[in-house]
């Protein structure tokens, strides 16, 4: 038989991004070590692993299977890695449903409601001590994270962004360093000493030193938080979108290309999308 090449494993402590959250990880009190670019790797295999099998529920120990041995020899080996089972890691996935099936645990990913059924999203979470950090939040791409307290805003990007809520705010920090280092000679000083203070304001809130607030504004309606317990939700206008990324329109069944776009008045998306169930 053909000998499998594995990829360099994603989890490694040399590409953690500095400041990333050591001992807390995807679940309160679940040791895993993963940062900002290994869980989006691990979560793209998993999606692309999903997306191209037949049923809409598969099990969580033969998909783990599958992607421990890209990286590993066996699925304890993967385990060992992450520090926890992956079945916990699945179960942390705020775009994730599992159930028991035959003395089985499965999976499927959840199909996004189409545009149309969808509203505008304004997530409050209080933030009290360390463990609300360890939340997972699904940042969806037309997304942005306020920190009231601070004046401070995480803003859209081109694509949705799972991690826990530390590490958002981490990779946050991380990018506005890098920033202030690159281009000390070029901004001005009095600039230049408002971003360090920035960085050292969130600083302070990744070790929770006070309560602060964290503020979701979401147009599109697609962010998730898990667990949930404790949030706000608040729902107002029609959703408004963009054109959907690669994995949105497959969860839709919508081809690619495909507009998502409503207008002003809520109306129906351009292209139609499948039925959520």
């Amino acid at each position: 038989p053909r000998a499998r090449t594995r990829r360099r494993s994603p989890i490694t402590m040399a590409s953690r991004p500095a400041g990333t959250d050591p001992a807390g990880g995807i679940l309160p009190g679940f040791a895993v070590d993963v940062s900002h670019q290994e869980i989006d790797q691990i979560l793209t295999e998993l999606e692309e692993i999903y997306f191209n099998q037949p049923t809409p529920w598969l099990a969580v120990k033969a998909i783990g299977q599958m992607l421990a041995h890209m990286w590993y020899e066996d699925l304890d080996e993967f385990e060992d890695a992450l520090k926890g089972s992956f079945e916990d890691f699945v179960r942390a996935l705020p775009h994730c449903e599992t159930e028991e099936q035959d003395g089985r645990l499965v999976f499927r990913i959840k199909p996004p409601a189409p545009l149309a059924e969808r509203r505008q999203l304004t997530l409050t979470l209080h933030i009290a001590s360390s463990a609300d950090l360890r939340r997972v939040l699904l940042k969806a791409p037309d997304a942005r994270i306020e920190i009231p307290e601070m004046e401070f805003e995480i803003g859209v990007d081109s694509k949705r962004a799972i991690n826990t809520l530390y590490n958002h705010l981490a990779v946050a920090k991380q990018n506005l360093s890098f920033h202030a280092e690159a281009n000390a000679a070029a901004i001005a000083a009095e600039e230049h000493l408002a971003i360090l203070e920035t960085v050292d304001q969130l600083e302070k809130r990744l070790d929770v030193d006070a309560p602060f607030t964290i503020v979701v504004h979401d147009p599109s309606g697609l962010t998730e938080l898990k667990p949930a317990d404790g949030a706000r939700f608040e729902w107002g206008a029609p959703a408004v979108g963009r054109d959907a990324d690669r994995t949105q329109m497959r969860m839709e069944g919508l081809p690619e290309p495909a507009t998502m776009a409503a207008d002003a008045d809520g109306a129906a998306p351009v292209a139609d999308a499948a039925d959520a169930d």
